[in-house]
């Protein structure tokens, strides 16, 4: 039987790797650069990975120092939550589960802190598809579209901790 790898702090050693796969999918995601990394993951609650950087997800609590316009529409509707902020799956890391680990391990340690949902937003324009899927996959459920004025279009989804 393989053992199940457990996703792992991410370490200086990764940010080329997930630099590089940040700017593959770069049209789902934000553009990020070195600093803006080192940024991201010096204000994260949660910052794991899977395979070197090949798979990664940084989520923020939604009441914590990390400000972002999502953050606070977000804010605006929940009282306690965490906030996933930027997942990245490689190609090599894309079909093995690298995403469900990823999630499953973010929502023990949401649990553990006593957060009552998980929030995220995906994409509407331009769209990604697979992305809605895996959300409504795992369970989460739409709560708004929202356009925003840079040509960006998102969907809210929020997932409630039972």
């Amino acid at each position: 039987m393989t053992q199940k790898k457990m996703p792992k702090t991410i370490q200086p050693t990764h940010h080329a790797a997930i630099l590089r796969n940040n700017e593959q999918f770069v049209h789902w995601l934000s553009p990020l650069d070195a600093a803006g990394l080192s940024q991201l993951l010096s204000h994260a609650d949660h910052a794991k990975q899977l395979n070197a950087g090949e798979a990664v997800i940084i989520a923020y609590d939604g009441n914590g120092l990390y400000r972002h316009k999502n953050v606070d529409w977000l804010s605006e509707r929940f009282d306690n939550y965490i906030y996933i902020d930027r997942v990245i799956i490689g190609e090599a890391a894309q079909g093995q589960g690298a995403g469900r680990t990823l999630y499953a391990d973010l929502e023990t340690a949401a649990r553990r802190r006593g957060h009552t949902h998980i929030a995220c937003e995906v994409n509407t324009v331009p769209n990604n598809p697979a992305s809605h899927a895996f959300h409504l996959a795992l369970g989460f459920e739409p709560l708004d579209d929202v356009n925003y004025p840079n040509g960006v279009s998102l969907r809210y989804y929020v997932r409630k901790l039972t």
